[in-house]
């Protein structure tokens, strides 16, 4: 059963009574509180507390009549929105209509004597129930966002004002002046900037209608300057600020008239108290209040399709890693090279002795026995083939056919090499495959982890985005953080054509202290789009490539690869196919495509190593590439170089060299690869240089290319690469003798 009686709707009736109160004491005898009820029993509200509060409430104007009658035609508009409840229909403009019923006693009190003016009010009134139904619906349907609309904004001024008045009227100007700087100084803390100054002019509106005293309105535009000259600082500071500007108004510029220091003590009392009161008190307290139910769904749906992905994704791994054990189960099914030649003695035996017209005759002998066929073929496997002089002589002196046997015995060894080429290609396609499935395993299950990242903690950074952007008049109609630590994601939802990207990096940058960078933009409707941040790395990079053929070669075995990885990190790769030409070419145009490919996958290092030189040691005879790889993590300032076959590289900076040597085989020769690996930590200035062999080996040692770099300008990559290759050049008289290529890669601090 659902409980009415609760402390929000204890909170929420109290404000009720109050606001019906201050609307009755407006101007003497005018029943505002009833276009408050109308509104209110619109809104959806049950019938039955506004309308003991709103009778309550007329006791203030003093016409027992009056209360009387209006208790009476209350029940109209309570019958009336029953009615289109139950029907479940809306209440549009006709609802002016009943607010006119209701104010019938009001309007035809002396009936039927009609005072036009209260007739005119009557009318007034029933506007203003339309403004305060207006008003109503930003405060509890949009938690006064920043989604408010200006005709709702405006009509909460409005409602405000009229209040207000009426609450000087009741308490008085200096409680309701000292009640103001304690709203302001509230509200200031939690909407902030030009919403601040709106609350600012909307407080001393009713003092300056009550007093005629336009000085109020040059008081609260003084109280927005403290704040906005302060609020960056402590919230008692801000505090004491405007309690300085409390003094100033009052006791140097005489804003308020009469003003002594005794003035002085309320307002500093409640200053103080709102200074000490802990921003997370705030926070919470608003935060509670601007709970939206449209984006908790929102959230709830985002967060269960990225779950229902994550299990899935869960699954599929799970399936390549059981295809990864199928295949290395599978891997060594080649039957043994005992078992083999088992079967090729029974073989020989068979084709040969079986048919043969003396086998009666060797029977009888008990010859030839299986060990000495086993010796011939075993023979035969070690050096290929056998001829005549690897028989056995106790052998050829028994045997009449030797020279069959020779025959059938080389071609059951030219099938077993068949055999064997065959088992080990199989072998090596099983071990490729495995390591496909157990890379594209790991793959899937690292998306599916980062999709599990995402919680409700960040609703209170959400809420925060839009105010800064607000504060900023940049309209953002919702935002989404979804992930931990550097991998949050930030989805804002923001005006095409009003709104520059640059403008919304800017402003989030410098709010939350760091750097934020645009990873998507899409649109969603014909004027809006969603705009997803990402935390931007700490450096960024700048590239310098320059190469020259070998003399004479019609194409050249060098090439390069430039690739973003992801957000933060990035791809640079050298391959050197061995010699020049279009063979060379086509080897590192081979080698290099896949290394791409199976980087921006998300596969590991050490599956891409290890997968590409086994599909080149199959796939291409005789050629072989050479790898210069460096893996650059700009959010990390790090960089991992990988070396298979490649010349040394560097990394220069203001301080000096860093040596980077390799030292393993090319890509193709071995089945088993062990590459050389080194990491660096990077600084903003520092530049990376690769280089292929064409290039080193143009010096006479890695002693003179140093002493070259040394002079050599770093600070621009493409300088530096057309440097190093005309200096190549020079000392090779001219003439390349081999492909050269030099890739630099500068990396610097952004501001």
């Amino acid at each position: 059963m659902k409980r009415y009686i609760t402390v929000k709707n204890m909170v929420l009736a109290l404000i009720f009574f109050a606001l019906c109160f201050f609307l009755n004491n407006v101007s003497d005898g005018l029943p505002l509180s009833l276009a408050l009820f109308v509104a209110v029993i619109k809104f959806g509200f049950p019938v039955i507390m506004p309308s003991v509060l709103t009778i309550a409430s007329l006791l203030s104007i003093k016409n027992l009549w009056l209360v009387l009658l209006s208790t009476v035609f209350i029940i109209i508009p309570d019958v009336i929105f029953l009615i289109y409840r139950k029907k479940r229909k809306a209440v549009g403009a006709e609802s002016l209509i009943y607010t006119f019923l209701l104010l019938l006693p009001y309007a035809f009190f002396n009936f039927p004597t009609v005072d036009v003016e209260k007739l005119a009010y009557t009318l007034i009134i029933s506007v203003f129930s339309i403004v305060i139904d207006s008003a109503l619906g930003a405060v509890f349907y949009k938690k006064l966002s920043f989604a408010t609309t200006p005709t709702e904004g405006f009509s909460i001024i409005i409602l405000s004002v009229f209040s207000l008045i009426g609450a000087i009227n009741i308490f008085g100007e200096a409680a309701y002046r000292t009640a103001a700087v304690l709203l302001f100084a509230l509200l200031s803390r939690y909407y902030k900037n030009n919403v601040a100054l709106l609350i600012g002019i909307t407080l001393s509106i009713p003092l300056v209608t009550f007093t005629s005293n336009y000085k109020y309105l040059a008081a609260f535009t003084l109280f927005f300057g403290a704040y906005a000259l302060l609020k960056k600082t402590p919230s008692v500071i801000i505090s004491i600020g405007l309690l300085f500007v409390e003094l100033i108004c009052g006791l140097v510029l005489k804003f308020y008239g009469e003003y002594n220091y005794l003035n002085v003590i309320p307002t500093a009392v409640v200053l103080l108290i709102v200074g000490l009161i802990p921003n997370e008190t705030f926070t919470k307290l608003f935060d509670k209040y601007n709970f939206s139910p449209e984006q908790a769904m929102l959230r709830s749906v985002v967060t269960k399709n990225r779950a229902d992905v994550s299990a899935r994704l869960y699954d599929i791994s799970n399936v390549f890693f059981q295809m990864e054990d199928a295949f290395k189960n599978l891997k060594k099914c080649t039957e043994s090279t005992d078992v083999l030649v088992e079967k090729m003695v029974d073989e020989t035996l068979f084709n040969m002795c079986s048919s043969c017209q003396l086998k009666r005759q060797c029977a009888n002998r008990n010859t030839p026995k299986n060990q000495i066929i086993e010796k011939i073929v075993r023979i035969g496997i070690a050096k290929g083939k056998i001829s005549i002089v690897d028989l056995p002589q106790s052998f050829t002196s028994i045997c009449a056919y030797p020279n069959s046997v020779i025959f059938e015995v080389n071609r059951l060894i030219a099938s077993y090499y068949d055999y064997i080429h065959s088992a080990e290609g199989n072998d090596k396609s099983k071990e490729i495959l495995s390591l496909q499935s157990s890379g594209v395993a790991e793959v899937l299950k690292s998306i599916a982890f980062s999709l599990t990242k995402g919680s409700a903690e960040n609703e209170a950074d959400e809420r925060r985005i839009i105010k800064t952007l607000s504060a900023h008049n940049v309209k953002c109609e919702g935002a989404l953080c979804y992930g931990e630590g550097d991998d949050t994601e930030i989805v804002l939802i923001v005006p095409s054509e009003k709104c520059l990207d640059s403008d919304v990096v800017s402003i989030l940058s410098q709010k939350f202290s760091t750097r934020f960078a645009i990873s998507r933009i899409e649109k969603v409707s014909s004027n809006m789009k969603t705009l997803t941040l990402k935390f931007a790395p700490k450096l960024d990079a700048t590239f310098g490539i320059s190469k020259i053929t070998k003399t004479n070669s019609s194409a050249s075995g060098d090439c390069h690869s430039l690739i973003k990885v992801d957000e933060s990190n990035f791809l640079v790769a050298l391959s050197d196919g061995m010699g020049s030409g279009k063979t060379a070419e086509k080897t590192s145009e081979t080698a290099l495509n896949l290394i791409e490919s199976l980087y921006k996958a998300g596969l590991k290092s050490e599956y891409i190593i290890t997968l590409v030189n086994k599909l080149l040691s199959i796939a291409i005879d005789d050629n072989f590439s050479a790898i210069d790889i460096v893996l650059v993590n700009l959010k990390e300032a790090t960089s991992s170089f990988i070396k298979i076959g490649s010349p040394y590289g560097f990394i220069l900076s203001e301080t000096g060299i860093k040596y980077i040597e390799g030292s393993s085989l090319p890509l193709g020769i071995l089945d088993e690869l062990h590459p050389a690996t080194a990491s660096a930590r990077l600084e903003s200035g520092d530049v990376i240089v690769i280089l292929s062999d064409g290039v080193t080996d143009a010096f006479a040692s890695s002693l003179e290319l140093i002493d070259f770099l040394k002079s050599a300008p770093i600070h621009n990559p493409q300088a530096l690469s057309d440097a190093i290759i005309q200096q190549a050049l020079t000392l090779s008289n001219g003439v390349a003798e081999d492909d050269m290529t030099a890739v630099c890669v500068r990396v610097f601090a952004v501001d």
